[in-house]
């Protein structure tokens, strides 16, 4: 059974950390706060910038947020950063989404691994199980709330996910990390880096992990075990001092569990199925960069990606080539241009689905579909008042062979009251295309509802070729200052107005049919652009340096979203409603340095509930503790989920896969490196 967590269990282990701080203490090991506002950005503008000037939503999780809060997937990851939506599903599934429109199948964040874009396009968003990395390897990731599709084109409509791995000169040497929790389940993973002469370095890197399977929220066993291999290298060359090269590849290969339900055509009864799911892919990525003699700096992309993919429902296989150019040109010392080119190409190859011929099937129309993708974009820096003001104006312009031209333009300014105190603003437009399941699906299922005058509901689901991409607009505004020499606040403000939603229609009238096994009320649903929605919202965070030994980050989001949308709609995608959305999230993260080498660190997170799908608001603490014998080896040992042992987070309404209680991990961790 799942139990509630209670606020007032967290007073007793904030006032222990206290007491246990007690003492002389080392400097802290993370960023202090001038790095951290100091360091470089480039996701907002494409050109490097300092968080503390960017005119947007920015948060910064550090290579050493990572390690210190025990981090071993990118979803846990994003729970750092204030005002992320992330559930999990069950043990490989997530749901993660920045200003509403939470689901598994979230269709409107851009996510980026050193550049290389990782949405499938069967429904334009990320099977977060299969994006995977050393985590030791990860610099930063830039997490942007807000829009991007004037740099990063469509489907950067609610936020970026830029996820950026070291250079190889900086992970040189071996490194052996071995993990293991209760479940049980453990991972396994190395690396090795050298230099091929004094302007090559290199490296290579493996990893196992195999991950136990939890309860599903029913109470039986969830099936959703988990395991996977992978395997990568990245070469970095410097020809000289204005010309850099990178060269990096992944391949994976593993098995991601998950239990099914359904309902039998002839009976009322539910039916319970568990599936391997088999998941593979790999990817090889080049980058060229050089500063050319007027100070403008050139860069030149291209990369090949191949995801291969078999689910309960999904098929498919996915390669993608992609070419992206360029140039950073600086006019003046007030005036910067930055323009590009980009070509990608896609073929996306899916089969046919029968778990019951002739009741429950998948398939695509047609089945093989290749796109092409050619866009183009500009945008212009001014710095004016002398250089307290800044304007960034540009536009994307993109031509997809579905809906054709679609232009995303975007203002941003900045003004800097003082040193340490700026006001940010943007007003933008983008747009999110149709994915394949919304052109080319015809779905047969059944629906979990009683008999109609005795006929057992039975949807047939279909794809709408003429479908014009969801348009948005976007008005933000922010501020970012120190309030004192200790402590840093960024409040940001918006309303996204969004129009022409992809949503489900009903298709005509439902009509019976009659077969050997049984009769079945048809309903026949179409999709379309027929929704409207409304989400405004306010997101804080605060940094704390307490002193030299403990620092606190902190973060809230409040939503609010408001549909409109005719009464044809059958039933509107998973996270358009309101009460689909979290309308409060809060997070807090502490790190200490303890006497003896000792790091304490915890990590708060509450959501609010998700009344819409029957889901109670639920706080996960985590506390871990890493000692440092000496600079070759640590010990990490932790635990997540402190409150309970056992609670849902998520629900699935667009698949019948079953979400799982989510539990209480014991773990512990070893690394070293020499």
């Amino acid at each position: 059974m799942i139990r509630k967590s209670s606020w007032r269990r967290v007073f007793p282990v904030c006032l222990c950390l206290m007491y246990a701080s007690l003492g002389q203490c080392n400097d802290l090991s993370v960023l202090s706060l001038d790095e951290l506002l100091d360091l470089d950005v480039v996701s907002v503008t494409k050109m490097p910038g300092k968080v503390a000037d960017t005119p947007a939503a920015i948060s910064i999780i550090t290579g050493e947020d990572l390690r210190r809060n025990g981090v071993r997937t990118l979803p846990e990851a994003l729970r750092l950063v204030p005002g992320m939506h992330v559930y999990q599903i069950d043990a490989n599934k997530w749901a993660i989404s920045a200003r509403g429109f939470s689901s598994r199948f979230s269709n409107k964040m851009l996510v980026m691994i050193d550049g290389r874009t990782v949405y499938s396009t069967l429904f334009s968003g990320v099977f977060w199980d299969v994006q995977d990395l050393l985590i030791e390897d990860i610099d930063r990731i830039e997490v942007i709330r807000g829009p991007g599709g004037t740099l990063w084109g469509a489907n950067a409509v609610n936020g970026i996910i830029n996820i950026l791995t070291k250079d190889s000169a900086d992970t040189q040497g071996t490194l052996l990390s071995l993990r293991g929790q209760t479940g049980p389940d453990g991972e396994v993973a190395a690396r090795y880096g050298g230099w091929l002469n004094d302007k090559t370095s290199w490296r290579v890197y493996g990893k196992f992990f195999d991950r136990a399977n939890f309860d599903n929220v029913a109470g039986g066993e969830g099936h959703d075990e988990w395991h996977q291999a992978r395997v990568g290298v990245r070469m970095d060359m410097r020809a000289s001092a204005t010309e850099k090269l990178t060269l990096q590849g992944d391949i994976y290969g593993g098995k991601s569990g998950e239990a099914v339900r359904y309902e039998k055509p002839t009976a009322s009864e539910l039916v319970f199925t568990s599936v391997d799911a088999p998941v593979s892919g790999g990817n090889v990525l080049a980058r060229w960069n050089t500063l050319l003699a007027n100070r403008s700096e050139v860069t030149l992309q291209a990369y090949y990606d191949r995801i291969e993919r078999n689910e309960f429902y999904i098929d498919e296989t996915l390669d993608t080539f992609d070419l992206d150019f360029q140039h950073q040109l600086p006019f003046s010392d007030t005036l910067e241009i930055l323009y590009g080119l980009s070509y990608r190409y896609t073929k996306s190859q899916a089969e046919t689905k029968e778990t019951i011929p002739g009741f429950f099937s998948y398939a695509m129309h047609p089945m093989s579909r290749e796109d092409d993708l050619v866009a183009a974009f500009v945008q212009g820096k001014y710095s004016f008042a002398g250089g307290r003001g800044e304007i960034t104006l540009g536009s994307k312009l993109e031509y997809n062979e579905t809906t054709e031209f679609e232009w995303q333009p975007s203002v941003r300014g900045l003004w800097r009251i003082n040193t340490d105190h700026n006001l940010w603003a943007a007003v933008s437009r983008s747009v999110r295309t149709p994915s394949r399941l919304e052109l080319d699906a015809e779905i047969r299922g059944g629906l979990m509802r009683p008999p109609v005058n005795g006929l057992k509901p039975f949807i047939h689901f279909s794809g709408n070729p003429d479908l014009r991409a969801e348009k948005i607009t976007s008005y933000e505004a922010g501020y970012r200052g120190r309030l004192s020499e200790d402590s840093f606040l960024d409040i940001s403000l918006y309303y996204n107005k969004y129009t022409h939603l992809i949503s489900a229609l009903f298709n005509g009238r439902p009509y019976p049919q009659f077969t050997s096994e049984g009769a079945l009320l048809v309903v026949p649903i179409l999709v379309a652009n027929a929704g409207e929605q409304e989400i405004y919202g306010a997101e804080l965070s605060c940094n704390w340096s307490l002193a030299s030994w403990w620092r606190l980050t902190g973060g809230y989001s409040w939503l609010r979203q408001v549909s409109s949308s005719p009464g044809k709609v059958l039933v509107g995608r998973q996270g358009f409603g309101e009460d689909q959305n979290a309308r409060h999230l809060v997070s807090l993260v502490s790190y200490m340095d303890l006497p003896h080498d000792v790091e304490l660190n915890t990590s708060l997170y509450y959501a609010g509930s998700l009344d819409g799908l029957g889901i109670s608001s639920h706080t996960s603490l985590d506390l871990g503790v890493i000692w440092h014998p000496d600079d070759m080896l640590s010990f990490a040992a932790g635990v997540k989920n402190v409150f309970d042992d056992g609670h849902q987070e998520f629900t699935n309404t667009l698949d019948d896969v079953m979400a799982s209680a989510i539990p209480r991990v014991f773990y512990t961790k070893l690394t070293m490196s020499f």
